[in-house]
């Protein structure tokens, strides 16, 4: 009987009915689980959508730091610069203010030793001249008791006359005296008036040595945009210390003054227009002012960009 077909109605019909129900189960279980994937990569992608907003917003927030900071950055550096140029021509300042000081000084302490010495050659003229006024009333008194004594006594007229030429002489010494140490009074009075002109022409030498300094270091004159090269100056015992920084450089180089212009020469080559130089004076640089200025003539007015156009 296994070789034949089972024709029998029933069973076939239970055979069919026994079949769809479980492909139907199969067919919703995975369209539940389709459904669900779908669920989760819908979840997965708004989740990985807000991050990205979130990593967007961030960036932005990132950029508009980093371009404040940048700005920041240069306003700083802007100021910066401007404080040092400020620094330098303080410095330049208090380097003219010493020199002057101790010109002024010096010369001050000798004219208050010509002064004292005129004052006490002008006390002794002045004692002297006292001395030939006394000097000139007691003969003056001696002549009225002669002449009193000669009204009296004719026995003595010869020896009293004798006297009176003597006295006469003296008196006459005493004038020209008294005319020698009015003389040297007039002198003294005209050296304490060249005293005072001298004085007059050291304030307007220093006013015109202002007027140039000033013309030195005109406001207009800036390193915005500029290639800033930084220059060192001082003393070291009696030996002169030259240094030198160019941007981008984070320590300063020393060198001697032949290699400070063939750098600068070779920056000027480079940078024409565009060079500029940065002088700096240590407070205890031992600079007087006419070697700072001599300097400061000599580099600025070679490779600076301001003073060379």
């Amino acid at each position: 009987m296994s070789g034949f077909v089972d024709l029998r109605l029933n069973r076939r019909r239970g055979e069919d009915e026994g079949f769809w129900p479980s492909f139907t189960d199969i067919m919703t279980v995975v369209v539940m689980i389709f459904l669900m994937g779908m669920v989760v990569v819908m979840l997965q992608n708004i989740e990985v959508t807000n991050n990205m907003k979130s990593a967007l917003l961030e960036k932005q927030k990132a950029t508009r730091l980093a371009e404040s900071t940048s700005q920041e950055k240069n306003l700083v550096s802007s100021q910066l610069s401007e404080a040092e140029e400020e620094l330098a021509r303080l410095r330049m300042l208090i380097i003219l203010a010493n020199d002057r000081r101790k010109t002024m000084e010096g010369q001050l302490s000798t004219a208050q030793k010509e002064l004292q010495s005129l004052g006490d050659l002008y006390s002794a003229l002045q004692e002297s001249h006292d001395a030939v006024r006394l000097e000139k009333e007691n003969v003056d008194k001696q002549l009225e008791d002669k002449s009193r004594i000669l009204a009296r006594i004719e026995a003595q007229l010869k020896k009293l006359i004798q006297q009176q030429s003597v006295l006469t002489s003296d008196l006459a010494r005493s004038k020209e005296a008294q005319k020698l140490s009015e003389n040297k009074l007039a002198i003294i009075t005209l050296q304490a008036t060249g005293t005072d002109q001298e004085l007059a022409s050291i304030r307007g030498e220093f006013s015109t040595l202002q007027v140039k300094y000033d013309k030195l270091i005109k406001p207009a004159r800036t390193s915005k945009g500029k290639h800033v090269v930084e220059v060192y100056y001082t003393k070291k015992g009696s030996a002169d210390l030259y240094k030198i920084k160019n941007t981008g450089q984070t320590s300063m180089t020393t060198v001697n003054y032949k290699q400070l212009h063939s750098r600068l020469s070779k920056l000027k080559k480079k940078y024409g227009k565009n060079l500029y130089i940065r002088l700096i004076f240590p407070e205890d640089s031992r600079l007087s002012y006419n070697e700072a200025w001599k300097f400061s003539k000599d580099i600025l007015g070679k490779y600076d960009y301001y003073h060379t156009n």
